[in-house]
């Protein structure tokens, strides 16, 4: 996932070829005896050979499952255990690359680029529900799909959301890292940083903490009607 810290900086139109193609190999993958391993490579390498980006994860996460649950259909008794092995893939992958896509960030902001703020919470804001657009993503592929594969990704979406993701869990710590670097970086300048780049690094500080704070009321309602 060495490469991965790209995926961030891209927006596009998912192609339907594209997505096509990754249906087809998760379909593949599924006759795979490392299928957890065969999704996450599939993942991490449409979030960067692919140049598919982090807005185009719910079709990434839709062509996959039902990819690898049309490769399952034929087996069984397999269907759960092969479904939660490629959300596990696919979780990792998806968890890796936010990590690196934080650590660029906080980098590129380091070296002095500026960024508009808008564009700084966008990227934020981004990071910070993959979580969700993963959990959503699995219901969505539930409802269009019929059969055992609707009822299993029906109960991992369920399951997912309350007991989170590691992407979820990813995304959290590299959030707060981010916040902490960059803040210690605005606070201690740094050599060769004009006013401009010391201004970026103050802005990045400030706006990461607003989308920790949200992340965390967000947790705790989460949290409060779990023990409801």
């Amino acid at each position: 996932m060495n490469d991965a810290e790209t995926t961030a900086t891209y927006t596009s139109i998912p192609d339907s070829t594209q997505l096509e193609q990754l249906q087809e190999e998760a379909a593949a993958a599924a006759s795979a005896p490392d299928l957890r391993e065969r999704v996450y490579e599939l993942t991490a390498n449409a979030l960067h050979e692919r140049r598919l980006a982090f807005s185009d994860l719910r079709e990434i996460v839709s062509a996959i499952t039902s990819g690898v649950g049309s490769g399952l259909s034929s087996r069984s008794g397999e269907m759960k255990a092969g479904l939660k092995q490629a959300v596990s893939g696919l979780d990792d992958a998806v968890g890796g690359a936010a990590q690196a896509a934080s650590y660029s960030l906080q980098e590129a902001i380091s070296q002095g680029k500026a960024f508009k703020d808008n564009e700084l919470k966008a990227r934020l804001e981004q990071l910070r529900d993959l979580e969700s657009q993963i959990v959503d993503a699995l219901k969505q592929t539930a409802n269009h799909s019929g059969g055992k594969l609707k009822d299993e990704l029906e109960m991992l979406s369920d399951h997912l959301k309350i007991s989170g993701t590691r992407t979820g869990e990813q995304v959290r710590e590299a959030l707060q890292q981010l916040a902490s670097g960059v803040k210690a970086t605005s606070s201690a300048g740094r050599a060769g940083l004009n006013e401009s780049a010391s201004a970026a690094t103050e802005r990045l500080s400030q706006v990461a903490s607003g989308v920790l704070a949200a992340l965390s009321e967000s947790l705790k309602r989460q949290s409060d009607r779990l023990r409801s």
